[in-house]
């Protein structure tokens, strides 16, 4: 059964031995099994930040990388907001939090490894509160909500939107960044696609599923494009070796740890809502 619309499915391929399902009535693409609480913070446990594979090579040493997207995205919310108050969801130890709080907004993070909490909290200085996003209380409600490289990992994603709608004040708005299935890219690498990698991805998302999606539960998209990324020499190399094994090494052994570059391919966006 679909988690966005409760609409039937159909399995269209497996990948790592997960079911991949389509909804028949809305579109949306899921793996098609449960993740409980315990199997998410055993799948978020330090090793995503540091062990490579589907998660972060090593997430505080691109540090600086993160904070420049911190930045990048306060710079294009100018064109649709003042500066507030910001809620980052999966928020780690909040370099991209930190990004914003040069910018001058005041932020709060959310992350369910308490290890990377901790860092934010004694190393930057950054409040951020650890637990699961959904079940969280907060003393106040919130000018923007982000959702950076985070829907696709939700076990609940219509809770969480509604969550962010009860967060925002009124005409608030909500930032998502996160992986296009039904790109150019996707389609040609198919179930070798990098983002298939249950049991950490749920989710995948195209601009239309998306905006579908949250305007069930009360916000409107506004705007919508291709951000620009930068990456390390270091987290390209694991993507690589993640998703070709043995045969990676030929084409990882000349890149440089400390290399960063622009990543070039489509299959990556961000839309912005606004509660209604």
């Amino acid at each position: 059964m679909c988690p966005l619309c409760s609409g039937d499915s159909i399995e269209v391929f497996s990948a790592k031995g997960f079911p991949v399902h389509d909804c028949i009535s809305c579109g949306h693409r899921f793996a098609n099994f449960d993740v409980n609480r315990e199997k998410l913070r055993e799948i978020y446990s330090d090793e995503y930040f540091v062990g490579g594979g589907a998660g972060y090579s090593d997430y505080l040493t691109d540090c600086e990388l993160l904070r420049m997207r911190g930045k990048y995205y306060a710079h294009l919310l100018n064109n649709f907001m003042s500066k507030g108050t910001l809620l980052d969801v999966g928020a780690a130890a909040g370099c991209i939090l930190l990004g914003f709080r040069d910018e001058g907004w005041k932020g709060v993070g959310v992350e369910i490894n308490p290890g990377m909490a901790k860092y934010g909290r004694e190393n930057f200085g950054l409040e951020i509160k650890t637990g699961f996003f959904e079940e969280l209380d907060f003393d106040s409600n919130f000018n923007l909500i982000t959702m950076i490289q985070v829907v696709a990992h939700f076990r609940n994603p219509l809770g969480a939107f509604n969550k962010a709608h009860e967060l925002l004040v009124d005409k608030g708005f909500l930032l998502i960044e996160t992986w296009n299935f039904k790109s150019l890219t996707a389609r040609i690498f198919g179930r070798h696609w990098h983002e298939y990698s249950p049991p950490s991805v749920l989710h995948w998302f195209s601009p239309e599923t998306l905006e579908r999606s949250l305007f069930k539960v009360g916000f409107r998209m506004i705007a919508k494009g291709r951000p620009i990324k930068k990456i390390s020499g270091r987290h390209a190399k694991s993507l690589l070796k993640y998703r070709l094994g043995e045969k990676a090494h030929p084409l990882i052994k000349w890149i440089p740890d400390r290399i960063t570059f622009r990543y070039s391919a489509k299959d990556l966006f961000w839309a912005l809502f606004q509660k209604q």
